[in-house]
């Protein structure tokens, strides 16, 4: 299978303090550890990325937005790291799985599909709510 390979959380826009609490939840809950994206690395697949590649591409307009990707993670070890995560009401992460089309994406691309699944989610529990 494609994501036969690294298991690891891949991190964006994350500050000193939330990954200090990514590092001791790695230690307690004895989970892979995280691979940094940086703003150079936009333009960059996803599949690069996880094989620790890192070319450092013109600096593309990222929005600032956390992001957490689980790569070929157990079941659950996912579950355990998600509801961990969530129990930090500062980090607000957006959370995600690379999948096999992902994988192949730019950072970029997947960041704005990102932020879009983020939205028309956010949409529908307001629409649910109201009726």
């Amino acid at each position: 299978m494609v994501l036969d390979n690294n298991k690891l959380m891949l991190v964006f826009g994350l500050n000193e303090e939330d990954k200090s609490f990514l590092n001791k939840m790695i230690e307690e809950l004895e989970l892979p550890q995280y691979r940094v994206i940086e703003k150079s690395m936009a333009n960059m697949k996803i599949r690069d990325i996880i094989q620790g590649l890192k070319v450092d591409t013109y600096n593309k307009e990222l929005p600032d937005e956390k992001i957490i990707m689980f790569n070929n993670f157990a079941d659950y070890e996912l579950d355990k790291a998600v509801r961990t995560i969530r129990t930090n009401k500062d980090m607000k992460p957006i959370l995600a799985i690379v999948t096999p089309t992902s994988i192949d994406w730019e950072f970029h691309y997947l960041l704005g599909h990102l932020m879009e699944e983020r939205e028309q989610a956010k949409r529908y529990r307001q629409q649910k709510s109201q009726n």
